[in-house]
Parts: structure tokens; C-alpha cells; sequence
């Protein structure tokens, strides 16, 4: 078996072991959980575009870098227009997110611990 066969062979392996890892780690850090309010909403927003930002950049700048092929040519508009878009919605996340903490004057407080209605209070928590 070549080495480009062992190497094919092997991703193929390896894809859903990743796959898998990542739905465990995402299922344990509770980002697949129904979000509790409209702030852990947007926390979210910014982070998977921080993490597309973290993907695209570097494969968008070294296609550039190089003077993509023309067979690759569609592959660096569509990197650069996924870069555009999470770019995008991650500063507009980010305004909203900066309006709903310094815009209602009012302070935002968490949910009691075993609390589970799904959003924030705002103002002075209620006694029950």
C-alpha cells in the first residue's frame, strides 16, 4: 500500500473519531443545549465566528499568498465570502449583545441556580 493510501485510509478512520469528539465536547461545554437567554445567545454568535475567523483567515491569506490556482479560484471566493459573512454576523452579535448589557440601564441577573424559564431578569431578582 502507498503512503498516499495509508494516509487516505487513515482520515477516513479518523473523520467520525473527530466528528464524535466534537459533538462530546460540545455536548459537555452545553453548546448544544436551547440557549437560557438572548446574552448566552450571542456569546455563542461571537465564538463560532471567532472560531470561523480562526479557520478561513489563514487558508484565505495563503491562497492569496500563492495566487490561487484557477482550478481553486472558486474555492477562495467562497473562503473569503465565508469570512465575510462570520465576520459579519460576529460584529453584529457583538453590537447586540453590547446594546442588551449597557443599553437598558437596568442590570442583567442571572438565572437562580435550578431555575429553568429561559431567559434573564432584568432588574432586582423576585422573591418567591
Amino acid at each position: 500500500m502507498s503512503r498516499s493510501a495509508v494516509l487516505l485510509l487513515a482520515a477516513i478512520l479518523a473523520a467520525p473519531v473527530a466528528a464524535y469528539l466534537a459533538y462530546f465536547l460540545a455536548k459537555g461545554l452545553g453548546f448544544l443545549d436551547p440557549p437560557a437567554s438572548r446574552e448566552q445567545e450571542l456569546k455563542r454568535s461571537i465564538l463560532a465566528a471567532l472560531y470561523a475567523l480562526l479557520v478561513f483567515l489563514p487558508v484565505f491569506l495563503f491562497g492569496w499568498e500563492r495566487r490561487w490556482p484557477r482550478v481553486w479560484i472558486a474555492f477562495g471566493v467562497v473562503s473569503g465570502a465565508a469570512l465575510v459573512f462570520f465576520a459579519v454576523s460576529g460584529l453584529a452579535a457583538a453590537r447586540a449583545l453590547w446594546i442588551l448589557r449597557r443599553g437598558s440601564g437596568q442590570p442583567v441577573t442571572p438565572l437562580r441556580p435550578g431555575g429553568n424559564e429561559g431567559s434573564l431578569e432584568l432588574g432586582a431578582p423576585r422573591d418567591r
